[in-house]
């Protein structure tokens, strides 16, 4: 029988991709759902008898999410996984080029029992602000391959970062194109940047998937506000094919921050409806156009 308290989760980058990492960062994780599947076909031998031959594995797939509370600095080796781009001058920009790939380990200490799953892309990130709780992040793999072991690769380990995680109280001024207007209160947020990534499979028992492909890098996501005089301008944009842009900013205890900003987004929403003892709001979805997503770090200046 094995704890749940004796989880563990290592990330690695890997130098090449499907190749082990050889250093590691202890993941604070929620949950780990990366897992491997069979993929299976039925035989259709006739033999001498009426029972049927059973089903042979033709295929492995290797995927599942990853999911944490999130906190500034804690996951920003990942971020690049997802962005296909590199920090620069602590500002990310998503939709790039540059791959990187990861080894994931998941540890079941107490009985040692180590699954390692390699050439892990990055293929979809999901941060969700609530309207009172905790912010989360979600990311969704896709794997090359995965192996068993009784004891944890190798190498250096660095064990978990203790940081102040973020709230919806860690969230500032919400700008609709710029602005901060009257009556708008956002009570949730979402963002969810999708890679649409494809598995390249070949006839090689030793590497069945030998890459997996990025392709159209889409963004999508909602907020949910208040309806008013403004709102319902912001509700007419829709119908006029109107961009908008969106920024927003979560700050830790610490004085850290990140900056998300969303310069082109394409929105549709319904109409409020409530009673008459309700606060209207509505909710708009949102999907990004043209332009890229950009994440700033603004580190604490001072004591």
């Amino acid at each position: 029988m094995s704890s749940g308290a004796k989880q563990l989760t290592r990330v690695g980058s890997e130098a090449t991709p499907g190749v082990i990492a050889s250093t590691w960062e202890t993941f604070a994780f929620t949950a780990n759902g990366l897992d491997a599947k069979a993929t299976t076909t039925e035989s259709q031998t006739i033999k001498d008898t009426r029972i049927a031959a059973g089903t042979l594995v033709t295929g492995i797939e290797v995927q599942g999410d990853l999911e944490s509370e999130f906190a500034y600095g804690t996951q920003d080796d990942l971020l690049e996984g997802v962005a296909f781009n590199q920090w620069v001058n602590n500002v990310l920009t998503f939709g790039g080029t540059t791959r990187k790939t990861f080894s994931v380990v998941r540890g079941f200490k107490d009985i040692d029992n180590y699954q390692v799953f390699t050439g892990c892309h990055f293929n979809q990130w999901t941060l969700s602000i609530p309207d009172s709780g905790i912010v989360t992040s979600k990311y969704s793999i896709m794997g090359m391959k995965r192996t068993a072991y009784e004891v944890a690769p190798t190498g250096t380990v660095t064990p978990a970062v203790d940081a102040p995680v973020l709230t919806s109280l860690s969230t500032g001024d919400i700008l609709i194109d710029g602005q901060k207007k009257a009556g708008m209160c956002v009570t949730q947020l979402d963002l969810t940047i999708d890679n649409s990534m494809q598995i390249q499979k070949c006839l090689d028992y030793e590497n069945n998937i030998s890459a997996i492909l990025e392709t159209i890098m889409k963004g999508t996501g909602s907020f949910t506000i208040a309806w008013s005089k403004n709102t319902a301008e912001l509700y007419e944009k829709q119908f006029l094919n109107e961009p908008i842009s969106l920024e927003y900013s979560l700050k830790d205890s610490a004085g850290n921050k990140y900056t998300l900003s969303l310069p082109k987004l394409q929105l549709s929403a319904p109409l409020p409806s409530g009673k008459a003892g309700d606060i209207l709001t509505t909710q708009f979805s949102f999907t990004v156009a043209d332009e890229a997503p950009t994440l700033t770090l603004i580190p604490k200046v001072g004591p």
